[in-house]
């Protein structure tokens, strides 16, 4: 059922991308009168599908993309006295641009859209993203502490870019990682520099660097006769303080493990009231080490909320969004070019159909927050300067207009063929990639010797 869920979402999210992508070409092409052979989601040989006039709307074998045919658009030979009138290249350089353009332009006003629209009807946050960086807790041992950011301090910028909230903070440092990232924070009134060396945590190799909100610590489960029992503590306390110092998530084991027969005072907020209760841990044994105990489960607790947008301001948040992702997005191929983070942080089609799942589990508006997140992508992606892709094409248009003069069939035919090459070594890449991921020793799982 888990397998069917996978290909579902994979099968909703890729397939709305996909669509629009490729209705924007054909829709640009009919505009400028140009003859559409086939419209097809997928690659390779064709499964079905239904002829409407002059087009094949069709499903193909591979579903990993998809593609519009326009009549002419590959006969570079043809001398120009031959074209049909409704042939791709019959057309001007403008118009040329035009078609190839709209495809990822539809994707960048997809993710647009859809942006808009969920911070119209509601987007839920956790509501440290929209404040001041101010760290709360630091890591012990962590690339923050040793490189001396002090829970207290506030993060102003990194590497000269302004870091205005939490959002923007997590962002940047999750998309550096293994680097060593200038930063100036503010400490009692006064500026100063770090450098703070980024490290790469998880398989997706995302960046770490021991930076905390101050989170607090909200009760699971509470076991019997325990000393939290026996203290009237509950199933969903917040705990706010210990003897009245604020305490995080990360220090309460160490404040109840240092102090073992030594009453405690918990302070804890209960649905809309604040309890204090006091607490005497126990020593236990745990992991062969004697510790105080209370008796309690605990997660980390961060409070959200749903925040709504009127129209105008929900525009211009998204364009917001959009600008910040797409610069991360370019930031990460500059530094994925120089060698800076490794390309197995790049997610093919096992990984995609893994996350549409879970985006699905959560409800629609994780479903198309995914689907807008991976259009931008796309649209960014189909604009690099690659033969095959949209902005290969464009590159080859563009300095054919510069130059007044057109490639020769021969030229255009090698660049392609050599795109085409490039683009499926990328995907066979990012799919072994996927595959990978889910082996014990990673990409050493093909290599065992």
């Amino acid at each position: 059922m888990s397998f069917l869920t996978s290909i579902l979402a994979f099968g909703i999210v890729l397939g709305m991308i996909v669509l629009v992508h490729e209705f924007g070409h054909y829709m640009a092409a009919r505009l400028m009168g140009v003859r559409v052979e086939v419209f097809s989601f997928g690659f390779g040989k064709r499964l079905f599908g239904k002829k409407v006039g002059e087009t094949d709307f069709r499903l193909s074998l591979i579903p990993l993309g998809g593609f519009v045919k326009m009549s002419g658009e590959e006969d570079y030979d043809q001398e120009p006295q031959n074209l049909k009138p409704y042939d791709f290249l019959a057309k001007n350089r403008g118009q040329k641009i035009f078609i190839l353009i709209m495809g990822p332009v539809m994707n960048l006003v997809m993710a647009f859209v859809i942006f808009t629209i969920i911070n119209i009807t509601g987007v839920q946050i956790e509501k440290y993203k929209l404040e001041p960086p101010v760290i709360g807790y630091v890591l012990k041992d962590s690339p923050a502490e040793k490189a001396g950011i002090l829970a207290g301090d506030k993060i102003l910028k990194i590497d000269g870019r302004e870091i205005d909230t939490w959002q923007n903070l997590d962002l940047m440092i999750g998309s550096s990682p293994n680097e060593t990232l200038r930063v100036i924070f503010e400490r009692n009134g006064k500026q100063k520099g770090t450098d703070l060396d980024v490290k790469a945590v998880t398989k997706y190799h995302l960046g770490d660097a021991g930076l905390y909100w101050e989170h607090r610590t909200m009760i699971t489960t509470v076991g019997e006769d325990s000393p939290a029992f026996n203290a009237g503590m509950k199933e969903d306390d917040i705990i706010l303080a210990i003897d009245q110092k604020p305490v995080t998530y990360f220090d309460i084991p160490d404040v109840i493990a240092a102090n073992t027969g030594n009453e405690l005072m918990f302070r804890v907020k209960r649905d809309d009231k604040i309890v204090e209760m006091p607490i005497t841990p126990r020593e236990e044994e745990v992991d062969g080490k004697k510790r105080g105990m209370i008796g309690v489960g605990m997660q980390l607790y961060t409070p959200s909320m749903e925040k709504h947008y009127g129209v105008w301001d929900a525009m211009i948040k998204s364009k917001d969004d959009i600008g910040n992702l797409t610069f991360y997005i370019f930031t990460a191929f500059k530094k994925m070019i120089v060698g800076k983070i490794s390309a197995k942080q790049l997610s093919g089609p096992i990984e995609i159909a893994k996350f549409s799942q879970r985006a699905m589990e959560r409800g629609p508006s994780n479903l198309f927050m995914l689907i807008a997140f991976i259009s931008l992508q796309l649209g960014i992606v189909n604009l690099l300067p690659i033969p095959a892709l949209d902005g290969g094409h464009l590159l080859i248009y563009s300095i054919e207009t510069i130059i007044r003069k057109d490639f020769s069939a021969r030229v255009k035919t090698i660049l392609l063929n050599t795109g085409f090459f490039i683009l499926i070594s990328l995907m066979i890449f990012v799919v072994l990639n996927d595959v990978a991921k889910l082996l014990p020793n990673g990409w050493g799982s093909f290599w065992p010797f």
